[in-house]
């Protein structure tokens, strides 16, 4: 079978579609911090941008142009991986840019790069949040 789905595409499919609801699930936590305001959200964002959209783009090697559907406020929407990246990661950094911390937007970047702020917060993640958000 798995020759077969490479084939038809359905591995590819399967990807972008993980990719989808990464998008939304990161979209739901950036909404959650304009409520609340904990740093927390900010943070688990940032692996979620890792993990759900950096390392995912990267694997598949989807250029800037490449397209996903995205599920937003109940509409399916479609996006370039450049639009992709601007409602996750530069709206991330741009949430982060107004917290005015400057250690802060540098584990923000070092989660982001996957360095040593990653490795400890990949390892303080709530197993049952990684679970959640990886079996989409």
């Amino acid at each position: 079978m798995g020759f077969f789905s490479k084939i038809l595409g359905l591995d590819q499919a399967k990807e972008l579609t993980k990719l989808g609801k990464a998008v939304t699930k990161i979209k739901e936590m950036l909404d959650g911090y304009e409520s609340d305001y904990e740093i927390y959200r900010l943070l688990y964002a940032s692996w979620m941008c890792k993990v759900g959209i950096l390392d995912m783009i990267e694997k598949n090697g989807w250029l800037s142009n490449y397209q996903v559907y995205v599920q937003i406020n109940g509409h399916l929407t479609k996006m370039t991986m450049m639009q992709v990246q601007m409602q996750t990661i530069f709206r991330l950094k741009n949430k982060v840019a107004q917290v005015a911390d400057p250690e802060l937007e540098e584990n923000i970047d070092e989660i982001l790069d996957g360095k040593e702020a990653f490795m400890m917060l990949d390892r303080r993640i709530p197993s049952v949040f990684k679970d959640d958000f990886m079996n989409y």
